[in-house]
This record gives C-alpha cells, structure tokens and sequence, in this order.
C-alpha cells in the first residue's frame, strides 16, 4: 500500500504530467446536450384519435340532444299554438255560424211576420174595402132614394124669386157679402182666413138630404151650411176645395171642430168647375156626397135643427163662388 491510498479523499491530489499541456477551459460552454424526444408510437395515435372521436361524438350527442330537446319544445309548442288557433277558429266559427243562423232566422221570423202582416192586412183591406163599397153603394142608393121625391126647398138661386130669404148683404166695395148676380148667388169673401157665410132666413129643417150645385169662380174654397143658428153662430160646414180637398165642421160661437177631412177624387178640382155638394142629415148620421159619389159620414147629434145656406172661405186668395139650384128634401 502506498502513501496515496492512506490519505482521505478530500486531501487527495491529483498528479499532473509535468509535461503535459495545461488544460484551457472552453467558453462560452457548449450547449448542454437535449434530453432526446421519445417517438410517439402507433398505439398512442390510435388512443388520442380514440379520445377525440369520443369528445367530438359526446360534443356532437350533446349537441344533437340539445337540438332535439329544441326540436321537440318547439314542435311542442307549434302543435300546442296550432291546438289553441284550431280552437279559436273553430270557437270563432261557431259563433259565427251562431250568429249568422241566428241572423237568418230573426230575418225568416221578420219575413214570415211581415208575409202574415200582409196577408192579414190584405184581408182586412179587402174586407175593409167591400165593406166601404157596400156602404158607399148603400149610401148612394139611399141618396138617390131621398131626392126621388118632390122638393120641400126649390131654388134655382137665380134672384129673390123663391122667396125664401136668402141675404143680401154685400160691402160698398162689391167683394165681400152675398148677392145675386148674373143669374147666380154669390158668396164673396175678402179677408185671408175668413169666411162670408150665407142664409137662407126663411128655411129651417131637421132631418132632411140637402144639395146644392157651386163653381169656385175665384180663391180657395165654397161649401154648404146645414142646421144653423145665425143668432147663435152655429152650424155644420160642409167644404171642398180647388184641390180636391173636403173638411165637416161643427161651428159653434164661431169655434170650429173638424168632424171630418181628407181628399175625394169624386170632387172635380181647380177653378171654374163645377160640383155639386149633398147631405143626409138623419138624426146624428152626417152623410157627405159630391157629384152623387159618396164620400164619408159621422156621427153628431149636437146640433138638430137649423137653417141651410152656403159659404165662401178666404185662405189665401180673395175668393168668389157662385151657387145655384139648392133642394131640400125632408125625410
């Protein structure tokens, strides 16, 4: 054993060739030497593909899923909406259908009523119509019956000659009164909305068929006058008009009531044409002809007895009629 083997380790030299070359170090260092890369192998690939095919298919079911569960929701909902417009409509057309069935059948009620309505007014005015031309027949029958006779009261209204009072009173301006003239007796009336009645003084009858023939000359409207009271201002009016019109009233303290009106075509209207006025006073049937037509009749039994005489009425126009032939016969 040497000296060498005894010494430690830490006093240990190292001997160095005297003859050697120094060692000299190298700078900069070299690089330190790379950890050399293992080589990934075949079964690692497969792993990694493995693994990615199961994230991109769980992505993928995820997805899928996700997208179904939507689906679905939505197609949930579209069938439910669908299910809610379906009802609504259906409820909608129902009401409709309702309402328009209800329509139809207030209007096949408002038809079928109107349709009985008129069947049973044709009725009634078909009856209603026999039975006035049944009472105008009657009516004109019985007037001709009731002037068939001889007269109680003649007078063609010519002049005085019949003796039977009729006034004379005309106004200086020759336009409003009573008068003979031209072989006629007038009644003038001036005044708008006045009427200029005229006598017969010396007449009174009770029950009785009256008639008397007029021509409106001028103005609006003539009549005749029955049961009167010239001291009272009472009496029955009996009036036509140049329209066609005639009116019944019962004049009492110069206040008139309207009995009867309307409009005749028995009445031959306008100026200057003739008609010829009749009634049948019975008690307190008022009956009312023109040109032998029948026209109307009432019932009136407040004045019974009286005067006869005829009337000029001034409605809008200062009117002149002329009168003739008046006959009274009693029954």
């Amino acid at each position: 054993m040497s000296n060498q083997d005894n010494v430690p380790p830490h006093e240990q030299t190292t001997q160095r060739d005297p003859f050697s070359e120094p060692t000299v170090a190298v700078w900069p260092p070299p690089p330190r030497p790379r950890i050399r890369q293992r080589s990934i192998g075949a079964m690692s690939i497969a792993l990694i593909t493995v693994a990615l095919l199961l994230i991109v298919g769980g992505l993928g079911f995820i997805v899928f899923a996700t997208s179904a569960q939507y689906t679905k929701t939505l197609h949930t909902q579209a069938t439910a909406q669908a299910r809610l417009t379906a009802r609504a409509n259906a409820t909608k057309l129902a009401l409709t259908q309702q309402a328009t069935n209800q329509a139809l059948a207030t209007q096949q009620a408002y038809i079928y009523a109107t349709a009985s309505a008129l069947v049973g007014s044709t009725a009634t005015a078909q009856g209603s119509s026999v039975a006035a031309t049944a009472t105008a027949s009657a009516a004109e029958n019985l007037l001709n019956q009731d002037t068939s006779g001889t007269p109680a009261f003649n007078d063609a209204l010519s002049d005085t000659s019949g003796n039977n009072g009729w006034d004379t009173n005309i106004n200086a301006q020759g336009n409003t009164g009573c008068q003979f003239n031209n072989g006629a007796y007038h009644a003038l009336e001036v005044m708008r909305g006045y009427l200029q009645p005229c006598f017969a003084e010396a007449s009174n009858f009770s029950n009785f068929a009256y008639q008397v023939t007029l021509t409106i000359d001028q103005g609006d409207q003539g009549g005749i006058i029955f049961r009167a009271n010239n001291a009272k201002s009472q009496y029955y009016l009996f009036r036509v008009g140049t329209d066609g019109s005639y009116t019944l009233e019962r004049y009492t303290n110069n206040q008139a009531i309207t009995l009867s009106s309307g409009f005749s075509i028995a009445i031959a209207s306008g100026t200057g044409q003739s008609n010829t006025l009749a009634v049948i006073a019975n008690k307190s049937t008022l009956a009312l002809f023109a040109n032998s037509t029948y026209i109307t009749s009432v019932s009136d039994s407040t004045l019974t007895s009286g005067l006869i005489g005829v009337v000029a009425l001034d409605f809008t126009l200062p009117t002149d009629v002329e009168f003739s032939n008046a006959q009274v016969w009693t029954l």
